[in-house]
């Protein structure tokens, strides 16, 4: 096997245990509500869409991107990932889903706990992931995807993604959602240890942000 086929391998298994291989199912077609190029289902609408246009609002160079936003049980608060299948219809078709953690026996933050500024901090989070695929070429983004296999590129890649968020002006809800994840959620302490390891400190982001204004 090539080298570029084994790449292609890795970055498969990765994205399919986070994203479906498709998002065209009938159910999933009715649950689904269209804002633009948005598609949420109801759950998130009802709940979350006000604060995540906040963030979404301001990208407008994502304004285009075919975005699916629904609820799922997840091992985290929320994921950002490429339709694996549309990477390979060319980049106007390409579609990014975005899973909302509905798990009620989760260890870490579920989203419906988080205040409403840390709560838009981790949506403009999850747009930087899309703005930085949207940035790359197919091979670019399996380059990200074996990144994400190794605990040191997961951690280079979350940090770059939060350096993104506070560039983009929203570093004082990131913040917000960092130290809401660390001293005040109920989180597990693994679950915090681990967003320790992998993501910018509160005290890293705050620093940053200021550097910023």
């Amino acid at each position: 096997m090539k080298l570029n086929d084994i790449a292609t391998v890795l970055t498969s298994l990765f994205f399919l245990t986070t994203v479906p291989v498709t998002v065209n199912a009938q159910t999933d077609k009715k649950n689904l509500q269209k804002k633009g190029s948005l598609q949420v289902d109801s759950a998130f609408k009802e709940l979350y869409l006000n604060s995540f246009m906040v963030p979404y609002s301001q990208f407008e160079d994502l304004q285009d991107c075919k975005i699916i936003i629904k609820t799922k049980k997840l091992k985290t608060t929320m994921t950002a990932c490429p339709d694996i299948l549309s990477l390979f219809l060319g980049k106007k078709n390409r579609r990014y889903i975005i899973h909302v953690n509905n798990d009620e026996n989760f260890d870490g933050v579920l989203l419906s706990e988080v205040p409403e500024d840390a709560r838009i901090g981790l949506f403009a989070h999850e747009l930087m992931h899309i703005r930085d695929y949207e940035s790359r070429k197919v091979t670019g983004v399996i380059q990200r995807g074996i990144q994400y296999l190794s605990k040191k590129g997961k951690r280079n890649m979350e940090h770059y993604t939060d350096g993104l968020t506070i560039s983009a002006g929203f570093g004082e809800q990131l913040y917000q959602w960092a130290a809401y994840v660390l001293y005040d959620s109920n989180a597990t302490e693994n679950y915090k240890n681990f967003k320790a390891d992998i993501y910018m400190s509160p005290v890293a982001i705050f620093d940053r942000a200021r550097m910023v204004e």
